[in-house]
């Protein structure tokens, strides 16, 4: 997969992103996650079997409470992502989930996360959230924060039992969790 290099730099400015507090404030946390959103995108190549068609959307999708607001909307506002519109969807449960290729899972579904990626298995969606230990109970990506930077794990065997092929390059700067480790 051919990455153009202004979305690799915008992915490595972030790896690297710093405030001068010791902490995010919660909004400019959410910015930074949603740009990953965005560039997670480019790093990733979906099976033909996850879109209806040629024309159909790029469908990122928050399950449960959104912690992004109005702001990821604006921020992906005309983005496409290998020719696919990208669209914001908000869910409240996963009956609509199988038009997702990239799945936000809020912190506030965290009861159901088992339940849920057991019946994301059938589906070839990028798991991703924020909720502690969310690799290791099934999840493909997870942040978190490390000093006033935020980071994230992978699970690539995890993403590739889905169809999905993760980029090297993303693979280098992410923290990489395999099935076996607890």
């Amino acid at each position: 997969m051919r990455i153009p290099w202004r979305r690799f730099g915008i992915l490595l400015f972030l790896l690297f992103f710093d405030t001068p507090s010791a902490a995010l404030p919660i909004a400019q946390e959410y910015q930074v996650k949603a740009v990953y959103l965005y560039n997670f995108a480019n790093f990733i190549k979906w099976p033909k079997s996850a879109f209806a068609n040629r024309y159909a959307p790029f469908n990122i999708c928050i399950l449960g409470d959104d912690p992004f607001g109005k702001e990821i909307d604006v921020a992906l506002e005309n983005e496409k992502v290998n020719g696919h519109r990208v669209k914001i969807q908000r869910l409240i449960n996963i009956k609509k989930i199988k038009i997702c290729q990239i799945l936000f899972i809020s912190a506030s579904k965290k009861s159901q996360l088992s339940e849920i990626l057991t019946f994301l298995k059938q589906y070839p969606i990028l798991t991703v959230s924020d909720s502690n230990n969310f690799v290791k109970q099934g999840g493909m990506i997870q942040f978190f924060k490390q000093g006033k930077k935020i980071r994230f794990y992978i699970a690539p065997e995890t993403a590739m039992t889905a169809g999905l092929k993760i980029d090297a390059n993303l693979l280098l700067i992410a923290k990489i969790v395999h099935r076996t480790q607890k």
